[in-house]
């Protein structure tokens, strides 16, 4: 009887999961997605922005860091735009965009960046799960 109720578990666990993970994250303000490398960006902070080397005004456009992690953080959404805010090192140098630059992008491309991001998250996370674990010889002597 027990063992019936458990395989009634998995199997509706198991057709529940496709029907989740199709369903997709939503996109609301505080969510982050990862920037691509060398993306550009146009800055749409009304001041501007300054980093080390350089200043932006409001308008002119500055690249993603191909070196370091960069990312994008969810700031409003209004209509069909939405405003992000450029994550990454305080201190860059060049014509790299600097941390805080401010930018809008298209509600549809912010709601498939964000679901790629979390879907390819969730592979490698069923990935390292799925790892056997390392097994050792026996006791050290």
């Amino acid at each position: 009887m027990i063992g019936l109720a458990v395989k009634c578990l998995v199997v509706c666990g198991a057709l529940l999961l496709p029907m989740m993970r199709a369903a997709g994250v939503e996109l609301e303000v505080g969510a982050r997605f990862p920037a691509e490398p060398n993306e550009k960006i146009v800055v749409k902070n009304d001041g501007g922005v300054r980093n080390e080397t350089a200043s932006f005004p409001f308008g002119e456009v500055c690249y993603s860091s191909d070196h370091l992690r960069t990312g994008f953080v969810v700031i409003r959404i209004v209509g069909d735009q939405v405003l992000v805010d450029f994550e990454c090192l305080p201190r860059v140098f060049g014509d790299a965009c600097p941390n805080g630059t401010q930018t809008s992008i298209p509600l549809l491309q912010a709601r498939s960046r964000l679901n790629a991001y979390a879907a390819d998250s969730e592979k490698h996370f069923m990935e390292e799960l799925q790892r056997p674990a390392p097994r050792f010889s026996g006791p050290r002597e």
